[in-house]
């Protein structure tokens, strides 16, 4: 029988915030290696991109974990604005490098697809595998188009500071679903000791922290570092 935990969870906020402390280690690297403090390539250096893979992981797997039965209207308001948000100030910031689907564009369309696999555990794991497999073996020209690059799949690397295409990290959310329907109730309602408290207010706040981090952190070691 599916595991309702789409409501509050110590498991999945544990699993967030965790994912927002590497998330801020992440872009305060990048932002160090922008200014030229920083001698690495968080595109391109295997450690880097590994770090970012686990990432995005981690917060693709939660969205599994705490997918409900229904589409999170008020949630899917937010992500649509946040999303383009991120979208314009890319373009301030980065112009030739706009975000045109990154990690909260991806979230906005796994939001609405995800609800109709909550209960369907042994196809999400399936589908979630193949899914996984197929964006990382399939590589084809036809992907490439603007109107499908969206879709992941491509013969090359995007130029955007953030691609997180559907596939394959949609099949990620999917195996969230499944883990949903496997993890005994116990382990989920672990997580509430005191001293874990930090960790759990950066999961339960992680879009908002993701919103301002960066800007916080581009304009303080802009300012340090000026360019």
């Amino acid at each position: 029988m599916p595991i309702a935990i789409y409501s509050r969870s110590p498991l999945p906020d544990l699993l967030r915030g965790t994912a927002v402390i590497l998330m801020v280690f992440f872009h305060f690297c990048f932002d160090l290696a922008y200014f030229g403090q920083l001698a690495v390539q968080t595109n391109i250096d295997p450690e880097w991109v590994a770090l970012r893979t686990l990432i995005v992981t981690l917060f693709a797997g939660v969205a599994g974990l705490t997918t409900g039965p229904s589409i999170n209207i008020k949630r899917q308001i937010k992500l649509f604005a946040c999303a383009g948000a991120a979208t314009l100030g890319s373009w301030f910031i980065f112009p030739h490098a706009v975000i045109w689907f990154g990690v909260l564009h991806f979230f906005f369309v796994a939001g609405l697809l995800a609800p109709f696999f909550s209960k369907q555990a042994k196809l999400s794991l399936v589908l979630g595998i193949g899914l996984i497999l197929l964006g990382n073996l399939l590589q084809a020209p036809l992907f490439n188009y603007p109107a499908l690059a969206w879709l992941g799949m491509m013969t090359y690397k995007p130029i955007t500071e953030d691609y997180v295409p559907l596939l394959p990290w949609f099949g990620v959310v999917l195996l969230g679903i499944a883990a949903k329907n496997i993890i005994p109730l116990a382990w989920l309602t672990k997580g509430n000791a005191k001293w874990l408290s930090p960790l759990r207010f950066l999961g339960r706040h992680s879009l908002l922290i993701y919103l301002l981090h960066q800007p916080i952190l581009f304009g303080i070691l802009g300012f340090i570092f000026k360019k």
